[in-house]
């Protein structure tokens, strides 16, 4: 939606929002759907990652909404479902979400497929999955500014990321899905082919890119965040 046909951006890495959860301490846990954070059994458990639109988004998904969602008394319905989850919410972190996981300061995230990956990869006892009522779709893209000074230069470095050679290696390093379809045919097959970071076609027909609902409406929605952070005090 923001750029159609990839007029002026170039997809570097992509992913979706998800559950990440340690298998040792729910073992018998299903996390396939946004409703199972609901559940008493994991009170101050959770951590959600920082964002108005992801944490919304959630809620939005659970109640058959979209991600897009620009009715304000669905936003309120949101909220207000956001107040049973609220038990379970340990806290609203940044980048803390690794190293409070790995600590077992908490057993439960909602974060980005991005952080999930690497700690996934390292650590077995954690696994990430894409709730069933659907989730958000993002990308991380290379643009370059009207005002860049050295132009040429920056179409050489996309181009160098771009290689096939040189973006699966980056793409191992940093543990991010790759929408470059060439790099992608020299990953291993353990990376390539596991859906929770590279999603099915019908995964992905449950997955939003958010859209740009303008200023009115996205201060709602931090408005709203904001209620349900607050109400965590």
């Amino acid at each position: 939606d923001y750029d159609k046909h990839n007029r002026y951006s170039i997809p570097y890495f992509f992913g979706t929002v998800g559950i990440l959860y340690n298998k040792d301490a729910y073992p018998h846990d299903d996390f396939s759907s946004w409703r199972s954070l609901y559940n008493p059994k994991f009170k101050n458990d959770i951590i959600l990652v920082d964002g108005a639109r992801e944490v919304m988004g959630l809620s939005l998904n659970k109640l058959g909404y979209s991600l897009n969602e620009t009715n304000p008394k669905r936003l309120d319905e949101a909220e207000a479902d956001l107040a049973h989850l609220a038990p379970q919410v340990k806290g609203i972190v940044g980048d803390e979400v690794t190293m409070m996981l790995e600590q077992h300061e908490a057993n439960i995230a909602v974060v980005w497929s991005g952080t999930a990956a690497p700690i996934v990869q390292e650590n077995p006892e954690f696994d990430y999955v894409v709730p069933k009522e659907g989730s958000n779709l993002w990308f991380d893209t290379m643009v370059i500014p009207k005002t860049a000074q050295n132009q040429a230069g920056a179409y050489q470095f996309i181009n160098f990321l771009l290689d096939p050679k040189n973006s699966k290696q980056n793409t191992e390093w940093v543990g991010y899905a790759t929408p470059n379809e060439a790099a992608k045919k020299h990953l291993p097959k353990e990376i390539k082919n596991d859906q929770r970071f590279y999603p099915s076609k019908e995964t992905q027909s449950r997955l939003e890119v958010y859209k740009d609902l303008g200023k009115d409406i996205l201060n709602d929605y931090n408005e709203h965040f904001l209620n349900f952070k607050m109400s965590l005090q």
